[in-house]
C-alpha cells in the first residue's frame, strides 16, 4: 500500500504485475514486499503503457509524421472522411424525417379518434334526456 502511494502505481497494477511475475517481490505473512525504488520490470524489453489521454475518440486515427505526409494525399484522405461523415449524417437525417412523418400521421389519427369519441360522448349525453321524455306519460306520482 505504501509503495502504491509513494510511486503512484495503483494496487491493481501491482497485483497484476506480481501475479504475472513481472516484478520481484517477497511474501511474508500474507503481504507482498517490494524493493523500495521505482518499479522495474523483471522482463527486459517489456512495453510501457502510457496513461489514458484526457481526449477520447470513437475511431482511432493514425497520424503519420509531418515529413511523411503528402499534402495531396492528406487532402484526399480528409475529403474521404468528410464524405463518409456527410453520408452518415444524411442517413440519420433521413431516418429522423421518416420518424417525423410517421409521428405526424399518428397525431392526425389520434386527433380523428378524439373527434369521433367526443361526438359519441355528446350523443350519449343527449340520449338519456330524450329517453326520459319518451317515458313521461303525464302521470303524476
Amino acid at each position: 500500500m505504501e509503495y502504491s502511494a509513494k510511486y503512484r502505481v495503483s494496487l491493481s497494477t501491482l497485483r497484476r504485475r506480481i501475479k504475472a511475475g513481472e516484478i520481484e517481490y517477497k511474501s511474508e505473512g500474507g503481504k507482498y514486499l517490494l524493493k523500495d525504488g521505482p518499479l522495474q520490470l523483471s522482463q527486459p524489453g517489456s512495453e510501457t503503457i502510457a496513461p489514458p489521454s484526457s481526449v477520447s475518440s470513437q475511431t482511432p486515427v493514425a497520424v503519420p509524421a509531418k515529413s511523411d505526409v503528402d499534402p495531396d494525399q492528406f487532402w484526399r484522405a480528409t475529403q474521404g472522411l468528410l464524405n463518409e461523415i456527410k453520408k452518415a449524417y444524411s442517413l440519420v437525417l433521413q431516418e429522423k424525417e421518416q420518424q417525423i412523418l410517421q409521428l405526424k400521421e399518428e397525431v392526425a389519427d389520434l386527433k380523428t379518434l378524439v373527434r369521433v369519441l367526443e361526438e359519441d360522448n355528446n350523443r350519449m349525453k343527449a340520449k338519456p334526456a330524450s329517453l326520459t321524455a319518451d317515458f313521461d306519460l303525464g302521470l303524476e306520482v
